[in-house]
C-alpha cells in the first residue's frame, strides 16, 4: 500500500505530466519548421519557396507569440492556469489541422500564424508546476517539463523519417486534441485558488493531492506589512490596525522592487539565452549543419541532436539538487567551449574541399546541445514562474516571455541575411561570446531560487534597509 507521501508525489507526477504534455507539442513545433523547410527545398516538392519565404515560415510563430502570451498571461491570473492552458490548445490544434491539409504556401503561412497565437502558452505550465510542487522538489518537477520538450523534438524528428509532413501534422493534431480533453482530469492550482478567495475549491484540490490544507497549518500571528504586501502576496496586518488588508491600487503592484528587479534580471537572462544561438539551431538545424560543412545528412544529424536534447533534459532533471547559479555557469561555459571547437575547426579547414575529421563537428554540436539543456534552454522560462509575486505573476511572466519571443523572432528572421553578409563563422563567433557571457551572468547576477519559497525569493529583492525595517519586532 502506498504511503501518504508516495501517494501525493504520484498524483503530482500524473498532474504535471498531463500539463507538461503541452510542452511535448511545443517541442515538436520548434523542430518541425526545420524539417518542413528541408522538405520544401527538395526538388520534388510541389510547394516552391524562396529563402525569404523560409525565414518567414520559421519566424512567424515567434513574431505572433507575444500577443497570445500576454492574453494567456492575463487569463492565467483571471480564470486559472489549467483553463488558460486549455484555451491555448485550441489554436495549436487548428494550426496542425490546417498544415495537415495545406497544399500551398499561403496555407502554411496561415497555419504558422495561428500557431503563433498560442506558441507561448507553455508559461501556464511553468506557473502551475511552480505553484503545486513542494519547494524542496520544485526543480525536479520543473525539469520534467524540459524532458517533455526534448521528447517532442526527438519524436517529431524520428516520425518525419517515416511520414511526410502532412501526416506528421495530422498526428500532432490528434495528440493536441486528446491532451486538451485530458486537462479536465487535472485539478486547478490550489495556490491560485486560495489567492483568489476560492478556499473551498483549494481545500478540495489539496485533499485530492494529499496536502494538508493551508488554513489548518497557518499560524494566526500578525506579520509586519512588507513590500510583499504591496505586491499582493502577504496581506497580514493592514494599515487600518484592524487586521484587514490594505487596499492597494492595481498599478502599484508593478512598481515595487519585487517586480522591477526580477523583470530586469529575467530580461537579461533571455538576452543571454537568445544570444547563445541555440534556438537558431532548432529552427534552422539542417541549414546550420550544412553551412558549417557537416558531412552527414542534415536530417539524420538533427535526429542525433534531438537525442542529445532528450539526454540533456534527463540529466537536468537528475541535477535538480544543484544550485541554479552553478547550472547556468556550467551550461554557458560548456556551450562556449563547444562553439569554440566548431569555429576553430572551420577556420583550420576553411580552404579544404573535403575537410578531415568531420566527426569533430558532429560531436561538438551534440555537446553544445547537451550543455544547452542543462540550463540555458529551460532556465529562463522556469525562472519566470518563480520570481514574481502571485498577484502579477501571470502578467509579468507574460510580458518578460513576450520580450524573449520577440528577440527570438528578430534573430531567427535576420539570421539568413546575417550569414550572407558576414559569413557563418563570424555570426557563430558572436554566439560563442554570448555563451561565455551567460556563464558570467549565472555567477554574478542570477538570484538563487533553489529550495526557496516565493516569499523568501521576493524578500531577497527588497532593499537591505527596507528589509531590515520590515522585520523589526
Amino acid at each position: 500500500m502506498l504511503t501518504p507521501s508516495l501517494n501525493r508525489h504520484l498524483k503530482l507526477l500524473i498532474c504535471i505530466c498531463l500539463m507538461s504534455a503541452h510542452q511535448f507539442v511545443i517541442g515538436c513545433s520548434f523542430l518541425f519548421s526545420s524539417i518542413l523547410l528541408a522538405k520544401l527545398k527538395e526538388p520534388t516538392s510541389t510547394i516552391k519557396i524562396t529563402p525569404e519565404d523560409g525565414s518567414w515560415i520559421a519566424s512567424l510563430p515567434v513574431l505572433i507569440c507575444p500577443i497570445g502570451l500576454l492574453v494567456l498571461g492575463i487569463l492565467a491570473d483571471k480564470i486559472g492556469r489549467r483553463r488558460a492552458l486549455q484555451i491555448g490548445y485550441i489554436p495549436i490544434a487548428i494550426s496542425w489541422l490546417v498544415l495537415a491539409y495545406g497544399e500551398s504556401l499561403k496555407s502554411i503561412i496561415m497555419a504558422r500564424i495561428i500557431l503563433g497565437t498560442a506558441f507561448g502558452s507553455g508559461s501556464c505550465v511553468y506557473l502551475y508546476v511552480g505553484e503545486v510542487a513542494p519547494t524542496k522538489y520544485r526543480p525536479l518537477y520543473l525539469s520534467l517539463v524540459t524532458i517533455f520538450v526534448g521528447l517532442g523534438m526527438m519524436s517529431v524528428s524520428v516520425i518525419s523519417m517515416f511520414f511526410e509532413w502532412h501526416t506528421v501534422s495530422l498526428i500532432l493534431f490528434v495528440f493536441s486534441t486528446v491532451n486538451c480533453s485530458a486537462m479536465f482530469l487535472v485539478p486547478e492550482s490550489y495556490v491560485w485558488l486560495r489567492a483568489n478567495g476560492r478556499t473551498r475549491e483549494a481545500a478540495a484540490a489539496e485533499a485530492w493531492l494529499g496536502i494538508e490544507p493551508a488554513a489548518a497549518i497557518a499560524v494566526p500571528v500578525p506579520a509586519p506589512v512588507t513590500a510583499l504586501a504591496v505586491n499582493g502576496d502577504e496581506h497580514m496586518g493592514g494599515a487600518d490596525g484592524a487586521g484587514k488588508p490594505e487596499s492597494v491600487a492595481y498599478w502599484r503592484k508593478f512598481t515595487g522592487p519585487t517586480v522591477w528587479k526580477p523583470t530586469l534580471i529575467t530580461t537579461l537572462f533571455f538576452i543571454c539565452q537568445q544570444g547563445s544561438g541555440f534556438y537558431l539551431l532548432l529552427f534552422y538545424s539542417v541549414d546550420v549543419l550544412n553551412s558549417c560543412r557537416v558531412q552527414w545528412d542534415g536530417i539524420t544529424v538533427t535526429a542525433f541532436l534531438s537525442l542529445a536534447r532528450l539526454f540533456g533534459s534527463v540529466v537536468y532533471s537528475m541535477l535538480h539538487h544543484v544550485h541554479r547559479k552553478t547550472l547556468v555557469m556550467v551550461s554557458g561555459g560548456g556551450m562556449g567551449l563547444s562553439l569554440t571547437t566548431i569555429i576553430v575547426y572551420m577556420h583550420l579547414y576553411d580552404d579544404t574541399v573535403d575537410p578531415p575529421y568531420g566527426e569533430v563537428l558532429i560531436v561538438a554540436f551534440i555537446v553544445y546541445v547537451f550543455f544547452a539543456l542543462l540550463a540555458m534552454l529551460p532556465m529562463p522560462w522556469t525562472i519566470c514562474g518563480e520570481v514574481f509575486p502571485m498577484s502579477v505573476k501571470g502578467v509579468m511572466g507574460g510580458i518578460v516571455q513576450a520580450f524573449g519571443y520577440e528577440l527570438m523572432f528578430l534573430i531567427i528572421k535576420v539570421y539568413p541575411s546575417l550569414v550572407m553578409t558576414f559569413g557563418v563563422k563570424c555570426i557563430w563567433s558572436v554566439f560563442t561570446i554570448f555563451c561565455f557571457l551567460s556563464a558570467l551572468f549565472g555567477a554574478f547576477i542570477l538570484p538563487e531560487t533553489k529550495g526557496k519559497s516565493l516569499n523568501d525569493i521576493l524578500v531577497s529583492f527588497e532593499s537591505r534597509k527596507k528589509s531590515m525595517k520590515n522585520n523589526l519586532p
